[in-house]
């Protein structure tokens, strides 16, 4: 065995690893048939494209203890994806699920071949926050059918959701809201009490931690031997799961049409920015506590290699689990050797233990789905984006009440539209400061804030962004609006720390303002400019015919001027 993994793989390691995904797999199982229902895929679905993503992964990405497989997110985007195409359930359905993991997989793989890693960046904190706060709500209304006992609407429209409740309250299935109140208060009480009472009675945090973890399994195996005991099926009419095929998922080669590529292929290009944006962000948080990296390009073509194995066994898009990849991360996981592990009692609950879940109320996995889609939900942090920019804050309401009412493509696509016109907002406006001397320092302040020297015949303005068409001719406005009324100027120093670009338009401008200056018999001067701005500058008509001087400080400079 090679030195690296002799190192890696010990038996203290793989113990821990061992323990893990052990942990790892009583929440896996129910969270992945909760999701396989939430997409509108049989429940098997979600066990192979969890057991296929967890095996890709481990050998591909460069996260030691991320869990890939299905979410709550990009189930329900598969859902709103896909349901125009088919009716939901049919043969038709799940080979446009797949079609949608195919192509899915098809965009990261494109994207890591481009390098195309921080793509990530489109998507704003606010377009983000947004989109999965109404996610989420989307995905607790889609459920609450589901677990009144009625069937299931066929469109995520919350609206239409509310109406169809209201017309269908008569036939509500009592025993199955039992079912899914039980589930809920049981799902609660865990989460929030279940590790203090655990570690009163003498449990270790850790432990009473991982057993806290698994109170979704806890449920399912609470009432499954209920829907036995009392057959809520046959006696009351409840919905249960049904029967999953046993064995092993098997491999087939989907070509889709072009027909159907080309309508997939714009939700399968957002789908693959959000499995980016939520699996590297999980990654990266779980590496910086084991003082590790991950690569983003890596984690690109990772996440498409499981995609395009998820496709393979009819399953639909997966990603980085949060809830999960927590759990691995506090059981110990040292290495993928616990994904791989997990995958390995998935499989073998495929083979040998799928009859169990014959009797699962789908009450009980809308309970399960509802908790994990209300955890989506960060109020702090909302309220913390709100206070903090009302710019970040109209994205954020724009981008939730989008994607509420015309769907998730729709939705974040008006929210990057949003944050671009604030980023052009911002950028056309920036910030110009008059400054002055510190006396005694080098050091230049804004005039309006700080007791400064000033000199009656230099104007002193620092420019604090790059120099584009967006803002060209507002900083040329406003060198002349400083100039009005003081005659006495006969320099105008731009200070330049925070220019990092000057574009063509930029560049025109600089020689305007220095030609029209001149006529005035105002010289312009320049400092600080950047390196890579300078070689911009070189051999330009500007610089020959700039009238004033270039200096390396603005302290230099005005020594100079004021010397003169």
């Amino acid at each position: 065995m090679p030195e690296s993994l002799s190192r890696l793989f010990t038996p203290q390691t793989i113990k821990a690893d061992a323990i893990a995904g052990v942990t790892v797999l009583f929440i896996t199982l129910p969270q992945v048939i909760a999701y396989a229902f939430l997409a509108g895929m049989p429940a098997q679905a979600g066990l192979y494209a969890a057991l296929v993503a967890l095996c890709l992964y481990a050998f591909t990405g460069t996260s030691k203890v991320l869990a890939v497989g299905p979410t709550a997110i990009v189930a329900m985007m598969t859902l709103q994806i896909t349901s125009p195409f088919a009716e939901i359930g049919s043969t038709q359905y799940i080979a446009s699920c797949t079609t949608l993991a195919l192509l899915t997989g098809g965009v990261l793989c494109f994207l890591r071949a481009i390098r195309f890693g921080y793509i990530i960046s489109l998507l704003s904190h606010a377009v983000v926050a947004g989109f999965i706060t109404a996610a989420a709500v989307l995905i607790i209304g889609n459920q609450f059918p589901t677990a009144l006992g009625l069937q299931g609407l066929k469109e995520m429209n919350l609206t239409a959701q509310m109406i169809y409740l209201a017309q269908q309250l008569t036939d509500i299935n009592t025993v199955a809201l039992a079912i899914s109140l039980g589930s809920l208060v049981f799902l609660v009480l865990c989460k929030f009490f279940l590790s203090r009472w655990l570690v009163q009675a003498g449990i270790k945090p850790a432990n009473a931690e991982i057993v806290t973890k698994s109170a979704p399994m806890l449920v399912v195996l609470l009432t499954i031997f209920l829907s036995l005991s009392f057959q809520f099926k046959d006696q009351f009419g409840v919905e249960v799961v049904g029967a999953i095929p046993s064995g092993m998922p098997e491999l087939s080669l989907l070509v889709p049409s072009l027909d159907e590529a080309i309508q997939l292929l714009p939700g399968a290009f957002l789908i693959a920015l959000i499995i980016f944006l939520e699996s590297t962000s999980i990654g990266s948080v779980m590496a910086s506590k084991q003082r590790q990296r991950i690569e983003p390009n890596q984690e690109l073509l990772a996440l498409g290699i499981a995609n395009l194995g998820v496709a393979a066994v009819s399953g639909f898009p997966v990603a980085g689990s949060f809830a999960r990849t927590a759990v691995n991360f506090a059981s110990g996981a040292v290495s993928q050797l616990a994904c791989v592990i997990t995958a390995f009692f998935l499989g073998v609950t495929l083979l040998w233990f799928s009859d169990w879940f014959f009797a699962l109320p789908t009450a009980v996995l809308s309970a399960i789905v509802i908790i994990s889609a209300a955890q989506l939900i960060d109020i702090a942090r909302i309220r913390e984006l709100v206070r903090y920019s009302f710019s970040d804050a109209i994205t954020f309401a724009g981008t939730f009440v989008m994607v509420i009412a015309l769907g998730v493509e729709t939705g974040i696509v008006c929210g990057v539209i949003l944050s671009i016109m604030f980023l052009l907002r911002r950028n056309s406006r920036p910030h110009i400061a008059e400054v002055g001397r510190l006396s005694g320092t080098e050091h230049f302040r804004n005039i309006h804030r700080f007791e400064v020297e000033t000199f009656s015949n230099l104007l002193l303005l620092r420019v604090d962004e790059s120099l584009i068409f967006a803002n060209a001719r507002y900083v040329e406005s406003f060198v002349y609006d400083q100039l009005a009324g003081r005659a006495a100027v006969t320099d105008v120093l731009l200070i330049c720390t925070a220019t990092n670009f000057i574009d063509v338009t930029g560049l025109l401008m600089l020689d305007d303002l220095n030609q029209n200056l001149s006529d005035t018999h105002i010289t312009m001067h320049l400092a600080e400019i950047k390196g890579p701005v300078m070689a911009q500058l070189e051999n330009t008509s500007f610089m020959k015919d700039l009238t004033g001087e270039l200096f390396l400080t603005a302290d230099l400079a005005l020594k100079a001027l004021t010397e003169r």
